[in-house]
């Protein structure tokens, strides 16, 4: 068993998660892509889609062809052309009911995140087990209480307040939890927008979050040192 295979089993088994944590790797033109992974051939609705997929085990070296939602492939640095997708989008949001003007739409989905348009060329979304070296980013899909374990994990040691920023329902997965992380260096979670759910058919309870690469032994370690609170709440739950 390698380091992340037993760090990814340790963080499923102490927080009872249903979806093994999933590390990303983003790609550009000159990268060198990993060794023994071909392209798959699988067709997802969106990349939150195949956020869920490579949580229940699958490992997938994506095109952006291959990822349907395209504003999430525009926030991922995938579309040099990006305005139109955007533009489609801002009108998507408000024309379906989710804001009341048009601008609302706007102001939602261009002050998000986004990668550098055009860099990125292909994307590695597999299960955490299946790396060898730290992903560039980790999420985890997981219920409001495994996440409240993460988020005390992420703050074990500096205490204080947590600045979760959110899109607003709007570009979550893409966004909030793996282009925010990559710029900025910090971990957030996302309560997923319409899109999101209606692609990646998670759970109603479900969250995600995203961590970058270089944080995660933190949170391994820190959620085994509260293994005994965790434990206080298992109990209790359990209790008759």
């Amino acid at each position: 068993m390698n380091e992340f295979q037993r760090i990814s089993q340790d963080l499923v088994e102490g927080l009872s998660l249903k979806y093994e944590p999933v590390g990303i790797m983003l790609y550009t033109r000159t990268d060198n892509l990993p060794e023994g992974v071909d392209f798959t051939k699988k067709e997802f609705k969106s990349y939150c889609h195949a956020l869920v997929a490579a949580g229940e085990g699958d490992v997938l070296l994506l095109k952006k062809d291959q990822m349907g939602c395209k504003l999430g492939t525009s926030v991922l640095g995938f579309e040099k052309d990006m305005e139109a997708y955007l533009d489609d989008g801002i009108l998507e949001k408000y024309g379906v009911g989710l804001f009341s003007t048009e601008e609302a739409s706007a102001a939602t989905i261009l002050k998000s995140s986004f990668l550098e348009k055009g860099k990125t060329s292909s994307a590695l979304i597999a299960r955490l087990s299946f790396f060898n070296e730290n992903p560039q980013v980790v999420v985890f899909t997981a219920n409001s209480e495994q996440v409240m374990w993460l988020l005390y994990a992420l703050n074990y040691e500096k205490g204080g307040r947590m600045d979760l920023p959110q899109s607003g329902g709007a570009l979550g997965g893409c966004a909030d939890i793996t282009a925010m992380p990559l710029l900025e260096g910090i971990s957030n979670i996302t309560f997923l927008g319409l899109g999101c759910r209606l692609k990646s058919s998670i759970d109603p309870c479900d969250l995600m979050l995203g961590t970058p690469g270089d944080q995660l032994m933190t949170v391994h370690n820190h959620i085994k040192d509260m293994a005994k609170p965790i434990a206080m709440l298992n109990k209790q739950r359990t209790a008759p």
